[in-house]
């Protein structure tokens, strides 16, 4: 769309670019919201895709959607930030811009701290399709399960000879 196509549209107080307040106290209005919430939520998928954190980490993958989420609504409605807000269903605007840079904040510590390394080391693996027929401790077992229960079994008999 070019300038005067936007110029030609009347300004409606309160919405749009007529819109003078957010509603919400320490919160300003972003005339240029458009803008600004494209460059806070690709700054985001930049400074993930430039980081070593896997792709597979969970983290990263859960702020990818939102990004790329809140991405195609800004794109979608580029004249409408109602639009953008009835999408997306996180608030207003003007909060969605707060929202991006709070995740930065949140994402620098999670690459300082390499936190996916952490979630990993403690992420317990379920399994949900378990064939309660088959024997952990047979030649098809999981030898890490099997030498647990081994273990279990050894404490228990040592806890009754005591």
């Amino acid at each position: 769309s070019d300038a005067s196509s936007t110029q030609s549209k009347p300004i409606i107080p309160g919405i749009g670019k007529g819109k003078t307040s957010t509603g919400i106290v320490g919160l300003k209005v972003e005339p240029d919201w458009y803008n600004v919430m494209l460059n806070r939520f690709q700054a985001l998928l930049d400074k993930m895709e430039a980081s070593d954190m896997p792709e597979t980490a969970q983290y990263r993958i859960d702020v990818t959607k939102w990004c790329n989420f809140v991405i195609r609504a800004v794109k979608s409605n580029p004249e409408d930030p109602e639009a953008v807000e009835e999408t997306v269903q996180m608030g207003q605007v003007e909060e969605l811009i707060e929202m991006a840079e709070d995740e930065m904040i949140a994402l620098d510590t999670y690459l300082r701290t390499r936190m996916w390394e952490l979630v990993e080391a403690t992420n317990t693996v379920y399994d949900f399709e378990h064939d309660p027929m088959k024997d952990p401790m047979g030649k098809d077992g999981d030898p890490d399960l099997a030498e647990a229960i081994r273990r279990g079994v050894d404490a228990m008999k040592t806890q009754k000879e005591n």
